[in-house]
């Protein structure tokens, strides 16, 4: 063992991953096996509890699209596709102004660095917002 400890590669190991006794082995296979093993209620629960939390994050997303569109309203119909739609507008809305401005601006010689017009979404995902 003395000799493994020295090499670089091995310091990182845990022993128990480095050794090639079977008994070791599957010593780590049952505690892996007993600790994932769930009975079916907790694993409902468990779905159950993901399941929520991933609709609590749907809805705040949305509560976030309805505070950043102004045409949307709190008591207005919150059905996801007037969201959706009512927000697609507003970006067209948006885009359509932006154009009006960058040739509002070329025709008083005003000249508008490339990075601040917009030219489509690119295909390498670094448009998205994180």
């Amino acid at each position: 063992m003395s000799s493994h400890s020295s090499s670089p590669d091995t310091t990182t190991i845990p022993e128990q991953n480095t050794t090639s006794n079977e008994t070791g082995s599957g010593k780590q296979g049952r505690k892996k096996t007993k600790s994932s093993v769930l009975s079916d209620e907790q694993k409902k629960a468990h779905h159950i509890a993901s399941e929520q939390k991933r609709r609590e994050n749907i809805r705040a997303e949305f509560d976030k699209i309805v505070s950043l569109t102004p045409n949307l309203n709190e008591s207005e119909n919150r059905s996801e596709l007037n969201i959706l739609t009512k927000s697609a507008d507003y970006i067209d809305y948006l885009r359509d102004e932006n154009i009006k401005l960058i040739e509002a601006c070329r025709q008083k010689g005003i000249s508008i660095p490339p990075n601040l017009i917009y030219s489509g979404p690119k295909n390498d995902g670094s448009d998205i917002a994180k």
